[in-house]
């Protein structure tokens, strides 16, 4: 009798539980693409440590391979092209979060943001690990990494001239 009223009140407590994360977008199960783009945007933050993800919207659609190689990034030959096309087994993917957040200014202020994640995969299962693969607003983050640092070294170089 014990065993079946403590198996209830884990089955309850527990419904409650993933009923709660999931109400507030915060699905107790975020794919590793979700994972990254949190890892980007909290890079590109004042005070990381502030941010909320408040709410998510995920989705995943098929793109052609123009479309695919359009990317900078997946620039290659047409020769490499012709062999990635030939053995990949369907077509690629481009995975897109939209999330909403909350976050702190240097100054201390809370912000309420939208950013927008997108990855291209080439058949789907090759979810990214590495925030540099992600677009922030169309942005990769490699690219406002590196703007970043120039931008900073600048500031500093100025304000040794003064």
């Amino acid at each position: 009798m014990k065993a079946k009223l403590a198996i209830a009140a884990v089955s309850v407590a527990s419904v409650t539980l993933l009923g709660y994360a999931y109400v507030h977008s915060c699905p107790p199960f975020t794919s590793q693409f979700v994972q990254t783009c949190d890892r980007a945007v909290k890079q590109r933050l004042a005070v990381p440590s502030s941010y909320q993800r408040t709410g998510l919207e995920e989705s995943r659609r098929e793109i052609t391979f123009d479309e695919f190689f359009a990317d900078p990034l997946r620039a290659v030959s047409e020769a490499a092209q012709k062999a990635m096309i030939g053995i990949a087994r369907v077509p690629p993917v481009q995975y897109v979060a939209v999330i909403d957040y909350e976050a702190q200014e240097s100054k201390g202020a809370s912000i309420r943001e939208r950013a927008a994640c997108t990855f291209n995969s080439l058949d789907g299962t090759d979810a990214p690990t590495r925030t540099y693969w992600v677009k922030i607003d169309g942005e990769y983050n490699l690219v406002w990494a590196a703007r970043e640092r120039k931008d900073a070294m600048f500031d500093r170089r100025w304000r040794e001239l003064e």
